[in-house]
């Protein structure tokens, strides 16, 4: 799995998280179930690093999602985070925990991909909106 597939599971997986209230840890479980064990050893070996890819992200935001609101909210513009779309908020969460605590992902990547997936699965301006807060929060927060 690429790590762009990985990104967007993952995604996938912070939407549920926030409609349904799921754990990270049981949301990681139905995970590993549906992906199964891999053919062959480098199938095995790129799921495992897919899902410490994927923990990682899970855990960081259910374990920092109050951090990551009060770092995203004063770029919010007459909007709060309860008044979110579950899927902009998602992806907010996305973007903003890889581009602030992941260091092998460079912000501009966390954000172009937090973009392209809002193209995909958010309203019609949920990509210039999320842009617009996830670059003027890096700014802010380097």
């Amino acid at each position: 799995m690429s790590r762009k597939q990985a990104r967007e599971d993952c995604f996938k997986m912070l939407f549920e998280a926030k409609i349904m209230g799921t754990p990270a840890d049981e949301l990681l479980e139905k995970f590993r179930e549906t992906v199964g064990d891999g053919d062959t050893w480098e199938q095995e070996k790129e799921t495992e690093r897919d899902t410490r890819y994927m923990s990682a992200i899970l855990h960081g935001v259910e374990e920092k999602e109050g951090e990551l609101n009060e770092k995203i909210t004063p770029f919010l513009k007459r909007w709060t985070i309860d008044r979110l779309a579950k899927v902009d908020l998602s992806l907010l969460h996305l973007a903003a925990y890889e581009a602030l605590y992941m260091e092998d992902v460079p912000a501009g990547v966390a954000v172009n991909e937090a973009v392209e997936l809002a193209k995909k699965y958010g309203g019609d301006d949920a990509p210039s909106f999320i842009n617009g807060v996830m670059r003027s929060m890096i700014k802010e927060n380097g």
